[in-house]
């Protein structure tokens, strides 16, 4: 489920359908030779999104049927998956970009 390189190229529509694959192979588990990161950071791509454009009530309904899905399959850490340095250098906090916080059940990172 490797994201693709260019996220800023692609619709919010789009972004979405990949995040929903994305859920959906960590919660079956299927997360092995994935890069965890270029996934969750098509999370990061939408939440961008949504911060700075309108969006529709159903969109919003939709990532947040998606979110409560990633929450389920996985398990918060104490660590940005990125790391330290990184979140630091871009102002993540585990508040905000919480999708950096978490890993799959059972590892998977």
């Amino acid at each position: 489920m490797t994201a693709p390189v260019h996220l800023g190229r692609q619709t919010l529509p789009g972004l979405i359908a990949q995040w929903a694959r994305i859920v959906d192979a960590i919660e079956r588990r299927d997360t092995g030779g994935h890069d965890l990161r270029a996934d969750i950071d098509v999370r990061h791509e939408i939440a961008g999104r949504v911060r700075t454009r309108p969006t529709s009530v159903d969109t919003r309904e939709m990532l947040a049927e998606l979110d409560a899905q990633y929450l389920a399959g996985t398990v918060a850490s104490a660590t940005c998956i990125h790391g330290a340095d990184r979140a630091a250098a871009e102002g993540w906090t585990a508040a905000r970009e919480w999708y950096y916080w978490r890993v799959p059940v059972g590892g998977g990172a």
